[in-house]
């Protein structure tokens, strides 16, 4: 075997694993970032990515429409964003056409994003949104809106008040996880 074929083969078996064969080139990376393999970035010179961002696997970020995420943001499993779409109405073929709609998206500081969320095109995730498991975000929501269901609705809010005073402490929990070797806890829910 070749020394071409090996490299081909090694990346092959490199993304059959999840791992990354090169270095992603994000439009902007901060600093304390954490990508865990397995995820598919879709045009990320497109994808800006702010500080202590923390990204599990299997995720899909398709930064085509251009993808903005700000400082102190984590996204679960299976994560999927969006910011394009096919067109459909007005299309010159069926069921759609050779158009992409471009719909950027904004994830602002302190938002969580639950296990198999997708966040489509065009909204906005304001400072301290909730994302629950497997909800589809089709609209843009106020600030600490705990969104669940499918279609996405407000099921909840965060205490801003309480939110803010642990912002200005910074009570943040990926600085401190990764500065201060912060560890979970287990604790039983009463509930």
């Amino acid at each position: 075997m070749e020394i071409d074929e090996m490299g081909l083969i090694s990346r092959i078996v490199r993304k059959l694993l999840g791992q990354s064969t090169a270095p992603i080139a994000f439009k902007a990376k901060g600093e304390g970032c954490g990508i865990a393999p397995g995820n598919d970035f879709v045009f990320p010179e497109r994808i800006s990515l702010g500080s202590h961002v923390h990204i599990e696997g299997n995720g899909y970020f398709n930064g085509q429409g251009g993808l903005t995420i700000h400082d102190h943001v984590i996204f679960a499993p299976g994560v999927a964003v969006m910011t394009s779409m096919h067109r459909y109405r007005g299309a010159s073929m069926v069921p759609y056409d050779e158009v992409d709609l471009l719909r950027p998206v904004t994830i602002e500081r302190f938002v969580w994003v639950g296990m198999r969320a997708m966040i489509l095109p065009g909204v906005t995730l304001r400072e301290g949104t909730i994302v629950g498991a497997g909800a589809v975000v089709t609209k843009s929501h106020p600030a600490g809106a705990i969104l669940g269901g499918n279609p996405a609705t407000q099921i909840g809010s965060r205490d801003m008040e309480a939110f803010r005073e642990l912002v200005a402490q910074g009570r943040h929990y990926l600085v401190l996880k990764q500065k201060q070797g912060l560890r979970k806890r287990e604790v039983l829910d009463p509930r």
